[in-house]
């Protein structure tokens, strides 16, 4: 059997521990939820709630408040700022034709 401490251990927000206890006693005794169900909810969003900025991990009394743990993970897709980056640019410029092998397109001192 799980205990609260193990869960805790594992999530990845730590902040508030009382009020994080107070809810895994709520979720448990109070409402009947099995800490094993608590726990495999936790593994199976750990990777999802990992993935984010932490300002935007819940804290472990809301996460186990909202019953969080029968949620399924988002699935895993990637990041684009649409931005375009200094590496995007360089690569453009290095396989364009205007790339002639000076020192980015100024005219070389002493060559001639």
């Amino acid at each position: 059997m799980t205990t609260f401490e193990e869960w805790y251990s594992l999530y990845p927000r730590k902040k508030a521990r009382g009020d994080a206890k107070k809810a895994w006693d709520q979720m448990t005794v109070k409402q009947g939820n099995s800490p094993d169900d608590i726990m495999a909810g936790l593994m199976r969003n750990l990777a999802d709630l990992q993935r984010r900025d932490p300002q935007f991990i819940p804290y472990p009394a809301t996460w186990l408040r909202a019953e969080s743990f029968f949620d399924e993970p988002d699935p895993i897709t990637q990041r684009t700022t649409g931005r375009r980056t200094i590496a995007d640019a360089a690569r453009e410029y290095l396989t364009s034709n205007d790339y002639r092998g000076d020192a980015f397109g100024l005219p070389s001192i002493g060559r001639h």
